[in-house]
C-alpha cells in the first residue's frame, strides 16, 4: 500500500461518519463497514485482507532481533526449502546465506557469525533480502516480497505442518552401518579444562544429556546442534562422494509427514551395545535400601529395548539408572519426583505402570480393559512386579539372576482353577424375550479369541498370570480362581434405585456386549436383530 493511500484513510473515515449522520436508517450497515475498514487498517502495511494459509513443513521464524528487545513488527515466517531450491536453481548453495565453519558446517545465523548490534543486524536482513528479491524479479523470475508488510505479516501466508523428528533404533542402526560403527562421529563428551570434545567407548549418551532446549554459554541447544551436525554430515558426504546415498539436507526431508512415512525401517535391528544390562533388579539407591518396604522388581532390560523405539521412552532425560535421579525421598535433579512416583505414575508415558496401562487400550485389549474401572489396580498387581529378593539382600543376590523366567510362578499355579467342562459353549440371553428371540452368544468362541490375543502379547501373558483372569473381562467383580456367577445374580430387573452405578440386567448386557464390540472395533452385529432374531408373527 502506498503512502498516499495511507494519508487518505483519515479522510475516508470522516466521510463515512458524515454519511452515517446523514443516513440514520443505514447506521447499522455503516458501523459494519467501519468495523471492516478498521480490520483492514489494523492488519498492517501491505496486508489488506485475510489470506488462506498455505501448508508447509519448512517454516522458520526469523525473530533474531529479539536479542535486542521487543520486536516492533511481527516476526517473519520464512519458507526455508523454497529459498534453498531457488538458490540451487541459480547454481549456488547454502553459502549464499550462511557462512562456513572451520569444520565445514554452517553457522546458523543469516550472513553473520554473531549478533553485532541492532542496526547492523536489521540492515543486513533488509539490504540482503530485498536486494536478492529485487534482482530476481528484475531477471523476470518468480521472486519474494520487497515491502515491509509483505514480510512482517500479522497473518502469515503459510501454515506450519512441521512434524517432530527423532532418531529411533532403526535409524540409529542404519547410521551405524553407514559409518562402519564409528560412534565418535556423533557422540562425545566435553573436557571443560581443555575446552575440547573427546570420545569414550561404551559411554555414549543421548544428545539431550547435554544439549537442552536453550543454548547456554558455548553449549548450543539441541535444535541447533542437531541441524548443524546432521545437515553438515549429509552435505559433507555428498561433497566427498556424490554417488553415495545420504540423508536429507532440506527441512521437509525430515519434518514432512509424507516423507517420514517413506523412511526405510529396519525390522528388529541388532541391539545397540553400550554396556547396558540384559537383566536387572530394580531397587531404591543403595543408601536407601533399608527404607524400602517392598521386594525388588525383576526387570528384563533387553526385552524392553526390543519393543521400544528408543531409550528415551524410559530414560527421558539421561541414560543414567532410574534411581540416580529418582530416590525414595526425591531429589532436586528429579524435580521432586520420587522413585515410587516415577515407576507408578499412571498418567506418565515414562513410568512402568503408565506405559503398561496405555497398552490396555490397544484394540486387542480394550474390549475388557476399556470398560473396567480406571485408575484401580488388581489386588495381585503389586506382587506380579515386586517378585524379587528383599531390598536388604539385593546387593548380595543381584548377580545370581539372569532372566525374568526365574521369578515366574509354576505352571500349575496359572491354570484354570475349575474344570473346563464347566465353561458353556453357548449362552442364551432371553432378557428381551417378549419382543425378540433369545440372543445366542458364542461363549467359548469369545473366550478362545481373548485367550489368543493374550497369548500374542508378552505383557498380557506376564500380567494376567492366571487363566481365570480372562473371565473378569465380563464377570468383572468375580474373584480370580472362583467360578463366576450368572449375570442376573448381581444385576436385577430392573436396576437397583439405591445403587445407580449398578445397571439392571437389560443395561448390563448391552453396556458390556456393545461396549466391548465398540472398543475392539467389531462392526457386526450392527443392529438389534443381529443379536436378537425377531419373533415370527403370531396368527390371530
Amino acid at each position: 500500500m502506498s503512502p498516499m493511500s495511507l494519508n487518505r484513510k483519515p479522510a475516508t473515515m470522516r466521510a463515512m461518519v458524515s454519511m452515517m449522520k446523514r443516513q440514520k436508517t443505514n447506521i447499522i450497515l455503516g458501523i459494519i463497514g467501519l468495523m471492516g475498514l478498521s480490520v483492514v487498517l489494523m492488519t498492517g502495511c501491505g496486508q489488506t485482507e485475510a489470506v488462506e494459509q498455505m501448508p508447509r513443513p519448512d517454516l522458520v521464524t526469523i525473530d533474531g532481533m529479539t536479542v535486542f528487545g521487543p520486536l516492533e513488527r511481527p516476526a517473519v515466517t520464512f519458507p526455508h526449502d523454497l529459498h534453498t531450491q531457488a538458490v540451487r536453481d541459480q547454481g549456488k548453495d547454502c553459502g549464499l546465506c550462511h557462512q562456513n565453519r572451520e569444520d565445514g558446517t554452517l553457522y546458523d545465523m543469516f550472513m553473520r557469525t554473531e549478533n553485532i548490534d541492532e542496526k547492523t543486524v536489521m540492515d543486513l536482513y533488509h539490504d540482503k533480502c530485498i536486494a536478492c528479491h529485487q534482482e530476481t524479479a528484475d531477471a523476470k523470475r518468480p521472486s519474494g516480497p520487497i515491502t515491509c508488510g509483505d514480510c512482517h505479516r500479522r497473518e502469515p501466508m503459510y501454515l506450519s505442518t512441521r512434524m517432530p523428528f527423532g532418531m529411533d533404533k532403526s535409524l540409529h542402526y542404519r547410521h551405524l552401518k553407514a559409518t562402519d560403527n564409528k560412534c565418535e562421529l556423533c557422540h562425545h563428551q566435553y573436557d571443560e579444562a581443555a575446552d575440547s570434545l573427546f570420545y569414550v567407548k561404551g559411554a555414549e549418551s543421548s544428545c539431550r544429556d547435554c544439549h537442552t532446549a536453550e543454548s547456554k554459554d558455548n553449549q548450543p541447544s539441541l535444535r541447533l546442534v542437531v541441524h548443524r551436525s546432521c545437515i553438515g554430515c549429509h552435505r559433507k558426504t555428498i561433497t566427498v562422494d556424490a554417488t553415495r546415498a545420504t540423508g536429507p539436507e532440506s527441512c521437509s526431508g525430515c519434518h514432512d509427514a509424507a516423507r517420514q512415512a517413506h523412511i526405510e525401517v529396519v525390522k528388529d535391528p541388532p541391539r545397540l551395545d553400550r554396556n547396558q544390562p540384559v537383566f536387572v533388579l530394580l531397587s531404591a539407591p543403595v543408601d536407601e535400601l533399608t527404607l524400602s518396604k517392598l521386594p525388588t522388581v525383576p526387570f528384563p532390560h533387553a526385552e524392553h529395548e526390543r519393543v521400544m523405539d528408543n531409550c528415551r521412552v524410559c530414560h527421558h532425560q539421561t541414560l543414567k539408572k532410574c534411581n540416580d535421579c529418582h530416590t525414595l525421598a526425591g531429589t532436586e535433579q528429579s524435580g521432586g519426583v520420587t522413585l515410587q512416583q516415577a515407576m507408578h505414575g499412571m498418567s506418565s508415558d515414562h513410568s512402568c505402570v503408565g506405559c503398561h496401562d496405555h497398552e490396555k487400550f490397544t484394540i486387542q485389549c480394550a474390549g475388557c480393559h476399556g470398560l473396567m474401572e480406571q485408575g484401580r489396580l488388581s489386588e495381585h498387581a503389586c506382587t506380579i512386579c515386586h517378585a524379587g529378593p528383599e531390598p536388604i539382600r539385593v546387593e548380595a543376590m543381584r548377580s545370581r539372576y539372569r532372566s525374568l523366567d526365574e521369578f515366574k510362578p509354576a505352571i500349575s499355579k496359572t491354570r484354570l482353577s475349575y474344570d473346563r467342562g464347566d465353561i458353556p459353549d453357548t449362552v442364551y440371553i432371553d432378557v428381551l424375550s417378549e419382543k425378540y428371540q433369545a440372543a445366542v452368544m458364542p461363549h467359548r468362541e469369545i473366550i478362545d479369541a481373548l485367550m489368543k490375543h493374550i497369548s500374542e502379547s508378552d505383557v498380557a501373558i506376564h500380567f494376567h498370570g492366571h487363566e481365570d483372569v480372562v473371565c473378569q473381562g465380563c464377570h468383572h467383580h468375580s474373584p480370580v480362581g472362583q467360578k463366576p456367577p450368572l449375570c442376573e445374580n448381581c444385576h436385577g430387573e430392573p436396576f437397583n434405585e439405591t445403587d445407580l452405578f449398578k445397571p439392571g440386567l437389560f443395561g448390563a448386557y448391552h453396556r458390556q456386549c456393545l461396549g466391548c464390540h465398540q472398543q475392539m472395533e467389531i462392526t457386526k452385529p450392527s443392529d438389534c436383530v443381529g443379536c436378537h432374531a425377531e419373533k415370527p408373527a403370531t396368527g390371530s
